[in-house]
């Protein structure tokens, strides 16, 4: 009898499942519409960070809020109940030893679960919060890093749209050197002149000074060769008698 009350919900129930749109995140749809023309550009949303609310550790919520309106709030259960009796009378399922290990490990686990499964979840979330940060610190070493290479490339473009500043620089340091050089040789050549000017004046002046010398020597030679005994006799006694008259002047004027 319940067999048969089982199938008929089922088939009642059959049409609805087969229309019905996406139940909630880990339920798959009853109907899909594979993909088959070209894939789409638009952005795939975000995973959801926490999943749905679920019955009995398993079930969906949504699962029974879309069975409500059309079973009553009992009609999950009873259509849960049913299948299981259905399959059990009918021998689909038949229970074994393997039966009360599973039920005992679902039972250990859903314990586990609900025992554990917070400070787990804890754990898990710090695990992934350390790797979070170190994928964000590593993350901002790249930008910071990035931005270095683009400040340096922004400064080095900086650099080149000046360099004609550079190349003025060099062309009058290039024009500088050329004019030192120019003058220091103008200098070079001005003392070289000099020199040999100073050298042609210190020959002339050599050379006067020689002929001075000579022509006062000739002249003297010829004039002590001209002056013979007896003038040289009477010029010694005209310079004495000069200075015996210049004595007695000196003897007759009065002392003051």
């Amino acid at each position: 009898m319940l067999s048969r009350v089982v199938l008929s919900a089922a088939a009642a129930t059959a049409p609805s499942l087969k229309n019905a749109a996406l139940l909630g995140p880990g339920v798959l749809q009853a109907t899909r519409i594979l993909h088959t023309g070209q894939p789409s550009l638009a952005p795939v949303p975000p995973l959801p960070e926490y999943g749905g609310k679920v019955r009995h550790g398993l079930i969906p919520e949504e699962f029974f809020q879309f069975l409500y309106p059309k079973t009553g709030v009992t009609g999950p259960y009873v259509l849960g109940t049913g299948l299981i009796l259905y399959c059990l009378s009918k021998e689909i399922y038949v229970v074994t030893p393997e039966t009360i290990s599973a039920i005992s490990t679902i039972g250990l686990l859903v314990y586990v679960v609900k025992k554990y499964g917070a400070s787990i979840g804890e754990f898990a979330d710090k695990l992934n919060e350390q790797k979070i940060a170190q994928l964000e610190e590593a993350k901002q070493a790249s930008i910071k890093n990035i931005q270095d290479v683009i400040d340096l490339e922004k400064s080095q473009q900086a650099l080149v749209q000046k360099r004609h500043y550079l190349f003025d620089v060099q062309r009058n340091n290039i024009a500088m050197a050329l004019e030192v050089t120019y003058r220091e040789r103008l200098h070079r050549v001005y003392k070289e002149v000099k020199n040999r000017l100073d050298y042609h004046i210190s020959v002339q002046n050599m050379m006067r000074r020689k002929e001075q010398e000579h022509m006062v020597k000739w002249v003297e030679k010829h004039v002590v060769q001209s002056i013979s005994a007896q003038q040289e006799k009477e010029t010694i006694a005209k310079c004495i008698a000069d200075l015996k008259l210049l004595a007695k002047k000196a003897q007759a004027q009065p002392v003051m």
